[in-house]
Formats: C-alpha cells, structure tokens, sequence
C-alpha cells in the first residue's frame, strides 16, 4: 500500500511507542504526602522496575529521599551496589510507623554489603545520610493505601 495512509503509518507507531515510554517512566500523581507530620515530596518507587532501580549511579539524592512502595507486605534487603552516595534508610508497616531504619554506605564493587531490616515492611524511603529528620510516622493512611493499589 503506497499513499498517504502508507507514509504516517511509521509516524503513527513511533508516535505510539513515545507514548508509551513516557507512561511507563512517569512519576505517579501523589497527593499530600508527610513525614513525622510534615509535608514532603519524595520520588516514588512503585514499578517493580522502579524499585529494583532505585537511586543506582545517582550523583545525588533527592532532597526528600525516594520512597518504595510495595504491593504486599514484604521482608527482604536492599543492597547500595552501584549507588554513589550516602544514604539512610527507613522501613515503614503497611500503617506508616517506623520498624526500623539503617544506614547504608556506597558500594562499587561485588559483594555488597546487603541491608536487611529483619522485619516485614510495606514501605521504605531512602533519605540522604545527612538529613535529621526522625522519620517515625508516614502518611496519611489514605495516601499511602492508594500508593499500594498502583504498585499493583
């Protein structure tokens, strides 16, 4: 088939296959998130392939850290291979309280050094190594339960 049709059809695909890389690598919309009470904005981790990604070869953390989010509760370790800075992490129940919080340091070369809480989670926020903030509590509920349903 030669015309018109023909010539858009390579436009339409490429057209079609931007569409969806960009969907695929769009941050979620999030509402008002908070920590220990106060608004914060962190990146979001809800893919599978977002969190196995995570802030590997990052030159810097996000100023409010990326906060992983996970379809089940889950028990497992994270590793900093590759990770090029500093970084605190804090593991969060599927209600937003604090179960634990480590720190982890960069990694270059295999082994790395795996960082496991020892406890099941539903949420962990990796926070620049020099950031004070206790990060005890996350919310609201409301926001972190429609977090749950997209990392589905």
């Amino acid at each position: 088939m030669t015309g018109p049709r023909a010539r858009l059809r390579p436009l339409l695909g490429l057209a079609l296959l931007a569409a969806l890389i960009s969907a695929s690598t769009a941050r979620p919309a999030t509402g008002p998130l908070r920590l220990d009470g106060a608004s914060f904005d962190p990146e979001l981790a809800v893919t599978s392939r977002a969190r196995v990604v995570g802030l590997t070869n990052r030159r810097e953390a996000p100023r409010d850290g990326m906060l992983f989010v996970f379809p089940e509760p889950t028990r497992g370790a994270f590793s900093m291979r590759d990770t090029r800075v500093p970084l605190t992490i804090v593991f969060f129940s599927y209600v937003g309280r604090r179960v634990a919080k480590l720190e982890m340091v960069p990694c270059r070369r295999t082994p790395c050094r795996l960082y496991d809480p020892g406890v099941s989670f539903r949420f962990a926020l990796e926070l620049r190594a020099s950031d004070s903030r206790p990060a005890r509590r996350l919310g609201p509920a409301s926001e972190l339960r429609r977090l749950v349903r997209l990392s589905r």
